[in-house]
């Protein structure tokens, strides 16, 4: 390769990088990760006795497990859900405040931004309380 085209090859990457585009998808990979990570990904990969879900004798399934030591795939998959909801709140919320548009559109985005926030709460709460529910 000519040290021509190893030249333009490297200002195209460095233009690419330094791209608005690129930083946005860089974070959102991020978010995704940091998320995921919080959510219990790395105990549902590195347990030796995975749970996907517990079915009950009354035929009845349980998602949260019933100790705080253990945790199924379906929980993992709950939890990174309303972990997303409430970060998805806390990015609406953050675009109403530091670009407001029309009022209108900003009472909208703060309202949904309160509601995924919410939602993703009482999630959390819901699923932590069953933790300490037997069957």
């Amino acid at each position: 390769m000519s040290y021509r085209k190893r030249r333009g090859l490297l200002d195209r990457l460095r233009r690419g990088v330094g791209s608005e585009s690129f930083e946005r998808i860089l974070i959102a990979i991020l978010l995704i990760l940091v998320i995921a990570f919080s959510s219990g990904v790395t105990y549902s990969l590195s347990t030796n006795r995975p749970i996907a879900i517990a079915f009950l004798q009354g035929g009845g399934m349980r998602i949260f497990l019933w100790s705080l030591n253990m945790q199924s795939h379906a929980e993992t998959i709950v939890v990174f859900v309303y972990y997303a909801l409430g970060a998805g709140g806390l990015l609406l919320y953050a675009r109403a405040v530091s670009r407001p548009s029309d009022p209108r559109t900003t009472k909208y985005m703060l309202f949904f931004s309160f509601l995924l926030l919410l939602l993703s709460a009482l999630g959390i709460y819901n699923g932590y309380v069953e933790k300490f529910i037997r069957p």
